[in-house]
């Protein structure tokens, strides 16, 4: 007897619901800090350091939940962690508008990173992959490119609000706003399995009944592997590569002789193709299979930096901005997808925190870096050319490790084959 098929698959509701969680999280908290940094430090006596510490501890927040995701989801359902996290980050993005003095602000960002970290970081991961066995990639994507469309929306939103209402109404605004969306995304759309409403994952037909989650590796059994350490240095490389490129257009660009509306503009024409480059990665893994998706991502990478050294030779600005769009949604798209083509799914989250943990630790050396090598020599160009040979060696290294996947036993195939029963 055939399933009654539903004309929406509820799956790519949860794909809507991770966008919008994405968008208005990570758009809020990370992509519209830098407007408070002047409004707040004129008005606290600040110093510019000190307020962007706030970022530093978000960042750190989140690099240890993503170590310690394997302990927390198998002790909490996911589905619970953020409901919970997605009212506390609200709450908590709220109470900056209370804040008297600089500690204030470091504990409400240990508390808004903490949350942030559990609503985002390892969660639309683990959600994707439970629910989408096929077209993954897609669905990773779309679910990805919530972030730089709320970052779009949200930085001059919040920057307009400022000049309205103030840096503290603009707190409690944006909070309210992250619980109007994330609240009920996580209370009334998002489901942690397709079981939990009666389905099958995407791309599996009811029939086939074997135990999706106890395919794989477990965790110590993947740290074993020279596969999992390697995917964890390269991920910490091309996690030090996307800032080094995304963060350095419009000084770089200013350097080198290009005005600063010219060099903002660049740099915002990148960074909204960042959001459309993190659906066409995912497009390009279910269409290309891993190994051809992550060269022409790695690739696009590196031709980032290509465009960069050149510059201000103009025609290298498309090559930076397809860097930042193509190159820079690595990370985020496809770091889960190889993860679970090579372990599988019996731990995933554990095993992806920990990978992504070290994409995190590259995404803070990467600025401290560079603008050291830029304060000894007046020029990001020797920074960027020796993070152009990194990513030349992780280009090359995830290659290596997608000709020689892990040991596995009842692990899915590589994305882009056909396996013997026609998935």
């Amino acid at each position: 007897m055939k399933e009654k098929k539903c004309p929406l698959f509820y799956g790519w509701l949860v794909v809507i619901a991770c966008f919008l969680v994405m968008g208005v999280s990570v758009g809020v908290v990370n992509n519209s800090n830098g407007v408070y940094v002047k409004p707040v430090c004129a008005d606290m006596g600040f110093s510019r350091g000190a307020m962007a510490m706030n970022n530093t501890i978000i960042a750190a927040c989140q690099m240890a939940v993503a170590f310690l995701a394997g302990r927390i989801y198998a002790r909490f359902e996911l589905k619970a962690v953020m409901r919970v996290s997605g009212l506390v980050m609200g709450l908590g993005y709220m109470a900056y508008s209370q804040a008297r003095n600089l500690w204030m602000f470091y504990g409400i960002s240990l508390v808004v990173g903490l949350a942030q970290g559990l609503l985002v970081a390892v969660s639309v991961s683990m959600l994707i992959t439970n629910w989408f066995h096929a077209r993954r990639g897609t669905a990773m994507g779309i679910a990805s490119m919530g972030s730089g469309v709320g970052g779009m929306i949200c930085n001059p939103l919040a920057a307009q609000l400022i000049g309205t209402v103030g840096w503290r109404q603009t707190y409690l605004i944006l909070g309210a706003g992250m619980l109007l969306f994330v609240v009920p995304a996580c209370f009334f759309i998002i489901r942690t399995r397709p079981a939990d409403v009666g389905l099958s994952p995407y791309g599996e037909s009811p029939e086939e009944n074997h135990p999706v989650e106890e395919e794989g590796l477990t965790a110590r059994s993947a740290r074993k592997t020279a596969q999992y350490w390697a995917l964890s240095i390269f991920g910490l490389i091309n996690g030090m590569s996307a800032v080094a490129l995304v963060h350095n257009v419009t000084p770089h660009l200013s350097d080198v002789g290009f005005s600063p509306i010219t060099a903002s503009a660049v740099a915002s024409v990148s960074m909204g193709f960042l959001a459309f480059g993190k659906a066409l990665v995912g497009y390009l893994y279910d269409k290309l299979g891993p190994r051809r998706a992550s060269f022409l991502s790695n690739g696009s990478m590196v031709l980032g930096f290509v465009g960069m050294l050149l510059v201000p030779f103009r025609p290298a600005i498309g090559l930076i901005v397809l860097g930042c769009g193509v190159g820079g949604a690595f990370g985020a798209v496809a770091t889960p997808i190889l993860t679970e083509i090579m372990f599988g799914r019996k731990e995933f989250g554990a095993i992806v925190g920990g990978i992504t943990a070290f994409g995190n630790i590259g995404a803070m050396v990467g600025p401290v870096a560079v603008s050291s090598v830029y304060d000894m020599t007046g020029s990001y160009k020797p920074a960027l050319f020796g993070v152009m040979v990194l990513m030349m060696g992780a280009l090359v290294g995830y290659q290596w490790i997608l000709r020689r996947p892990a040991p596995r036993e009842k692990l899915p195939a590589l994305a882009g084959e056909k396996n013997e029963e026609g998935m």
